[in-house]
């Protein structure tokens, strides 16, 4: 990633309408779109978007996954106990019936077994999951080993969301968005925890109502994992903003 001249990074004026541009043409947080209330740091909530973070961090398209989650939902199976309960068989079709074919077992199995650990290790309570780690090395390890192991992708979709509702989450910005708010000019630093304490001061400045740093870093990570990472420039959606191109 080469450091963007001085003249190609985003005034603040320049940053707050950016912010609202990317975050109207991609998208905000799963959580938000899943109707998933996170901010409450019910453990009930928590939970739900545990699970649609397992989903989204499968190896399937993003849209089956939220077909996946909706089906889970609306067979009432986004609590630990009713996930516990029911056999991997019928998670299992739920989960083809919403477009997960080649990794329905897998995770259906993955959603049972944490589900499992969930109900037998925390009392049915994910938060307490939080409360008895020690830091946020050992709060990932937690998440991590629920159930036969979770893998890091499922861990980071979630933890991603968790900031600010989890004191003990890790404050560093995912590197496909790290990429995606260096092309599009917002600052040259390439420590991720900088860059995040960088982009949330700018984002607060943006006073973008209702939506929160969660939804601008998820609308970054979406630009650089489906765009950005690829070189899909032609169709990308902010290709006439990004500036990255420009002094490539």
């Amino acid at each position: 990633m080469k450091t963007l001249p001085p003249e190609a990074r985003l005034t603040e004026a320049e940053a707050a309408a950016m912010c609202c541009v990317l975050v109207t043409r991609l998208g905000g947080s799963y959580p938000r779109i899943l109707g998933i209330r996170l901010a409450s740091g019910d453990s009930d909530e928590v939970f739900k978007w545990f699970i649609a973070a397992i989903l989204l961090g499968a190896p399937v398209r993003a849209d089956r996954a939220i077909a996946a989650y909706s089906a889970l939902d609306a067979h009432f199976l986004l609590g630990p106990t009713e996930l516990a309960a029911v056999s991997q068989a019928t998670l299992a079709g739920l989960l083809t019936g919403a477009g997960v074919h080649a990794y329905a077992r897998r995770v259906a199995l993955t959603l049972h077994l944490v589900a499992e650990s969930i109900a037998d290790e925390y009392d049915n309570d994910i938060n307490r999951l939080h409360f008895f780690a020690d830091d946020a090395s050992d709060l990932m390890g937690r998440l991590g080993s629920l159930g036969s192991g979770l893998s890091r992708r499922a861990v980071g979709v979630f933890l991603r969301e968790m900031c600010g509702v989890w004191e003990k989450v890790p404050q560093n910005l995912n590197s496909m968005a790290l990429y995606a708010a260096h092309n599009l000019g917002f600052a040259g630093l390439q420590r991720s925890s900088a860059f995040a304490d960088e982009l949330r001061d700018l984002w607060e400045k943006a006073a973008q109502g209702e939506r929160t740093f969660a939804d601008f870093e998820a609308a970054l990570m979406r630009l650089g994992e489906n765009y950005c990472s690829m070189g899909r420039c032609v169709s990308c959606p902010m290709v006439k903003l990004c500036v990255g191109k420009v002094h490539a």
